[in-house]
Formats: structure tokens, sequence, C-alpha cells
């Protein structure tokens, strides 16, 4: 048995690779330990596993949790519901990009969804398959075609859960019905694939795979199982003319009423006179009793029910219960006819069970072609009604985007200005963006991330036009996701960030910088920016695409950075009148030498006499001037005594003058106050 075992193994999973086989075992352990799908099983029941798949990271583009958490793409929140609270579904999407394109019509298409947003690919003929599929559904032309396959996904089910109970025979009838909705549902959305064009890969896959086995066993499942019935008695339940013993049986059992109406009239005209009625009554396990009121029976002691001819069996509601020759006779004749029927549907329902189990691989493909197809009209409802557009995905390390736009800004507020994104070849690979807080800048930066992040999904972005080189990694440096369990400060956090991306980086990564050195000393946090910015600088043609922005304004002012065809300076464009600051969120080429914090400050309703008292301290720090206290009485005079000492200190001969008298005449009486 354990050789069986061992080559059926080897046939799954490559023996040659250690790394393979342990990270197997580990999954399998961890399934086993976790009991999934069979909490409430005794501990003798096995985690039922139908197959393995290999699983590559070769081709995928790699984004680590806080990318994912910085650019918004998922987002969980608390369920509004009290009900829910400390529960599996106590949490929520909130508004993110998945969030936003989920408009998956299955459970499976949610679940696949989710999939190829934590795993976006890099390889250009998947990519472009995909392509394919979502711009033939968001041609007009093809709309009645994409209403009616979303109609039959919304009767796709999780057919892997049904395959597991039944391999331990525990399906419902539930699980029937969700079996027999998925394979007819599945045959017609397989007809309407075979209607269209083949050269999109989706409909030649579910052309070829939704064949005569699923045809099979949809008809095997309408010709025996009568649902009207199984949801009745809650059971399941063999149709008519399926099998002629069963037939039989039913007959006989249908007709046990009036039959067991004559036997008791018969029964009752072999009694004595005191009884006036009785009843024939069958029961599961016991059979065939006679049934006589109590207050008939001629003993009315309760500890005496013995009646000549009968067997006294039990007292129950007032009725008295005998077993006679007649009812003993219909044993014989009849048995236990109920429990026969069931034992023989249940017979028949193995059989099936067996039959369909032998081409779970027809349904588990089935489940999965029918996610891929949910997925990709998913995506075609969002492109269609957003006005995305199809990328042209290139191996060269280029980004080129014109009118690029935020797919959840763009939502929360109208008009949103677009803007271009101009990356690698004959374009600088480095983008430093100034400009005032609040000026767009960060949607900018994370713009340009999730824009090549759908595209490396197959999806079409929300653009005029854009061509997306493939990269192989996403770097974020955006927020500081703090926790007193990771045990690190906020800026150790941020500097582990940008560790990564400096590490890791290639020519064909993308790295997002928003604000990095701003949780330390401004010269620390200036001089380990430049240093970063510099170390990609000097890789020449390996440099990524990075994308900073910064207010560290003497990064500019001082070029501390060096001169290189690499590196491009741009702002966000501002009308500054006066008082007046209008933001017009247009990305041009220069830099700004102002943040303008105070116009932010008095937006949000900071107080004017502190945005004044500010306005004041960096100007006197801009000019080397010294700053004084507002609070301090008689500023003014103890400034110019401060000034007459320093001149007259400035004069002293300190050769030939006294410095003892010097102290004594100036020093110490602007000590005490005196002079």
């Amino acid at each position: 048995m354990d050789s069986e075992r061992t080559l059926y193994l080897s046939s799954l999973i490559p023996f040659d690779n250690t790394c393979m086989v342990r990270a197997a075992g580990g999954l399998l352990k961890y399934l086993e330990k976790m009991r999934v799908g069979i909490e409430l099983e005794e501990s003798n029941v096995r985690v039922p596993v139908l197959n393995l798949k290999i699983f590559s990271l070769n081709n995928q583009v790699i984004l680590d949790d806080t990318a994912y958490s910085a650019l918004q793409i998922f987002q969980r929140e608390s369920h509004p519901s009290v009900y829910k609270s400390g529960t599996m579904s106590s949490a929520k999407e909130g508004l993110s990009l998945f969030g936003m394109m989920n408009r998956c019509k299955s459970q499976i298409g949610s679940r696949m969804l989710r999939l190829w947003f934590l795993r976006p690919y890099r390889d250009c003929n998947l990519l472009k398959r995909r392509q394919d599929a979502i711009g033939f559904f968001v041609n007009p032309r093809n709309i009645e075609v994409l209403s009616t396959l979303q109609d039959c996904l919304k009767n796709i089910k999780n057919i892997s859960r049904v395959m597991s109970r039944m391999v331990q025979a525990q399906a419902s009838v539930a699980d029937w019905q969700a079996l027999y909705k998925t394979a007819y549902n599945a045959i017609y959305i397989g007809d309407v694939c075979r209607a269209q064009s083949q050269d999109i890969e989706i409909f030649k896959k579910i052309s070829n795979c939704f064949n005569e086995d699923l045809h099979r066993i949809a008809t095997l499942i309408s010709k025996i199982v009568d649902f009207d019935e199984s949801i009745t008695q809650g059971r399941f339940v063999v149709k008519p003319n399926v099998d002629e013993d069963l037939d039989e049986r039913k007959r006989t059992y249908n007709g046990l009423p009036e039959f067991m109406t004559k036997v008791a009239r018969e029964e009752l005209n072999n009694l004595s006179d005191e009884i006036s009625e009785c009843n024939v009554i069958y029961l599961p396990q016991i059979g065939y009793l006679l049934a006589i009121p109590k207050k008939d029976v001629a003993d009315k002691q309760e500890s005496n029910f013995d009646m000549p001819g009968l067997t006294f069996v039990f007292l129950s509601n007032n009725m008295v219960h005998y077993k006679s020759a007649s009812t003993k006779e219909l044993d014989q004749l009849l048995g236990d006819t109920q429990c026969e029927i069931t034992d023989h549907e249940t017979s028949i329902m193995h059989r099936l069970q067996n039959m369909i189990l032998e081409h779970s691989n027809v349904l588990m493909d089935v489940m999965d072609l029918a996610a891929e197809l949910d997925c990709l009209m998913s995506l075609a409802d969002c492109a269609r009604e957003f006005g995305y557009v199809r990328p042209t995905m290139v191996t060269n390390a280029i980004i080129e985007i014109k009118n690029g736009r935020h797919p959840l800004q763009e939502l929360c507020c109208t008009p949103f200005v677009p803007n271009d994104t101009l990356s690698g070849e004959a374009n600088s690979k480095m983008k430093i963006l100034t400009g005032p807080n609040a000026s767009g800048k960060s949607i900018y930066l994370k713009q340009v991330a999730l824009i090549v992040f759908l595209a490396h999904t197959g999806s079409f972005v929300p653009a005029k036009s854009a061509v997306i080189g493939l990269v192989d990694r996403i770097y974020t440096r955006i927020r500081t996701l703090e926790s007193v369990s990771v045990g690190l400060s906020s800026f150790m956090i941020d500097i582990n960030q940008m560790s990564d991306s400096l590490r890791g980086a290639t020519h064909n990564s993308l790295v997002i910088v928003d604000e990095f050195g701003k949780g330390t000393e401004m010269v620390d946090g200036l001089a380990l920016l430049t240093s970063s910015l510099s170390f990609w600088l000097d890789k020449g043609d390996n440099c990524p695409h990075v994308f900073v922005s910064t207010h560290f304004h003497s990064l500019i002012q001082d070029k501390l950075l060096q001169r290189s065809p690499l590196l491009q300076y741009m702002t966000m464009e501002t009308l500054h009148d006066g008082e007046e600051l209008v933001f017009l969120y247009q990305l041009v080429e220069g830099h700004t030498n102002s943040s303008y914090a105070s116009h932010i400050a008095s937006q949000v309703g900071l107080p004017r006499e502190i945005i004044k008292r500010g306005i004041e301290v960096s100007d006197l720090i801009q000019r080397n001037q010294p700053v004084h206290r507002v609070d301090s009485p008689g500023t003014d005079e103890q400034y110019k005594r401060c000034a007459k000492i320093v001149d007259r200190f400035l004069s002293l001969d300190l050769c030939n003058d006294d410095l003892k008298s010097f102290l004594e005449n100036y020093v110490l009486p602007v000590s005490k106050g005196q002079l």
C-alpha cells in the first residue's frame, strides 16, 4: 500500500525537488492540524484532499503586504452589524481597488479574482489572452452574450465542498441541488461559448472542457433524483421508473393505508363487543401493530392489558398496542417496507456518487473555468463603466501612460485631472516631485503604481493609452504600518521598507517613495534620501523606475544630486495670487521652493494667530535672524542691552584692557537686571 502511494505521489510532485516536497508536506500537515472542512467530525476522519497542483513564483509580480495596504488594493473594515462582531465574517471589503472591481456573480469568481490580485503575472501571452477576452465583453455588440453568461454564473456553486462531502458519504439534498444547478448551467455556458469566436482562449477551453461527461452527470442527476420529494422528506429520494424493485416497494407502501384499514375492520369483527374501534398502524423497526383505545380494554388496571389472542407491546397516548396473528402475518409478508425503500434509495445514491466522483476532475475544471470567465466579465464591466483602455504590454523597461487616472480617487472627486507618465528608454527613469501639501503628489505616485498593477492582472487601465513594460516587483515607501507587536519605531519601519527596495530593485522594478526621511532630524533624513537616490542613479541603465515625492527643497536648491539624463524634477502646478492658492493638480516639469503649509493650515481651520506667528518664525529662520519669544516682557530692551554687550566685547582689547573691569561693569549688571 505504501509503495503504491509513493508511486502515485511521485506522479504529482517531483521527489528530486526537496523544497517542493517539504512545502507540500508542510501544507498537508497544516490542513490536517486545522482540520479544514471537517472541524465538527470525529478525530479519525481525515481531511479529504482531491488533488495537488504545482504553483510557481517565476512569472509573478511581487508585492508585500505594505504595498497592498499603501496602494489600497485591499482594505478590510469592521462589519457594521454587531451580530457579526468577533466572527469569521466580522470584516468586509472597504473602499479598495478589489472591492471596486469585484463584479463577480459567483463566490468562486470572487475568490479567483482575489487570487489574480494577489498574484499579478508578468507573462505577456497570458495577459494578452485575458485582454482579448475583456475586449470581447467590452464590445457593445456582445452585451447580450455577457448578460446571458452572467445569469448562468449565478448558479455555479463551489463544487469542491460538495465533492469532499460526497467522499465522506455526507452529501445533503442541498448539495445535490447545487451540483445539478452547476452542471445544468455549465452545459448552457458551454453551448453559448461554442457559438462564439474560438480565437478567445477562455471560449476555446470551455468548449473543450464542458463535454459529454458533464452532460452525462447532469442527465443522470435529472433522471434519478426527485428534488421535490427530497426536499419534503429531507433525504435522497429516487424518481419513479428508475428501479423496478424500488417502484414495487413504493407502490406497496403507498397502498398500505387502504390495506391496513381493511385489516383493521376484519380485526374489529374478531374482537369482543366492548371494543368500539381499532386501528392497524405501521412503525419502522417494529412492524405492524393493532392499536386499541385504552378505555375499551376490559381490564382497566394499567398493570394488566392482556387480551385473548393478542400480545401486549406498549401503551402510548391512551392507545394500547398489540401484536395479533394478522399483524404478524403482515410482518412476514410485507416486512419493514419503509426501511427497505430507504436502504434501496441510499444504495442508488452511493452508485450515483461513485460515478460522479469518477468524473471529479471534469467538475473541478468546470468550476475553475467558470470562475475565470466570471473574473474576465467582472473586469470587463469595470472597463466599460469607467472608460478603461487596453494597455500594450512589452518586455522593455518602459512606462508610457497618457492621461492616466487614479482608479479610486476619480470615484471620490469630480472632475479628476489626468496626468501623463513617461519613464524609461528615451525618458528619465527617476522622477522627483515637489509641490505644496495636498497638491496631489501622493495620488499621482499611487496612480502610476495602480495602473502598472492592473496591467499585470490582465485588466484594462484608467488612461487614454498605455504602454507598460513588464515589472518584476513593485516597491512602496508610502505608509508606515505601526504596531506594538512589531517592536520597531516608525522611522525604523520606514528604513526597512527603503532598505528592501535598495537591495532588491532591478531595472524592471517600480519604486514608489513618498516623503522618505521625515521621521527623523531634517539633515539626517535629507542625507539618507540623497544617498538612496544617488545609489540608483549610479546604476545607470540598471536604474529602476523611481517616483519620489519630497518636501526637502534643499535637495534641488543645493544641487545635492548629480546631473543625469535619468533624473527629472517635476512639480504639481499651482496658481498663487496673494493669499489665495489654487491647485491645478497638473504635473509639469520643474520644482517649487515652498510647501505653502500656512495656506493648508488656514484651510483646515488652524487659528489665525498661530498661522501668523508661524509665518513670522519661518521668515526669520530663512533670513538667519534670531527668533524671540512673544510672551517675554521687554524683549526689545533686553535685545538692546545684549547687543550693547556684544558691541563692547568686540571692541575690547584683551591684551590691554582689564577683562575683570568689563565683567563687573557690563556682564554682572545685566545678569542682575541693572543695566
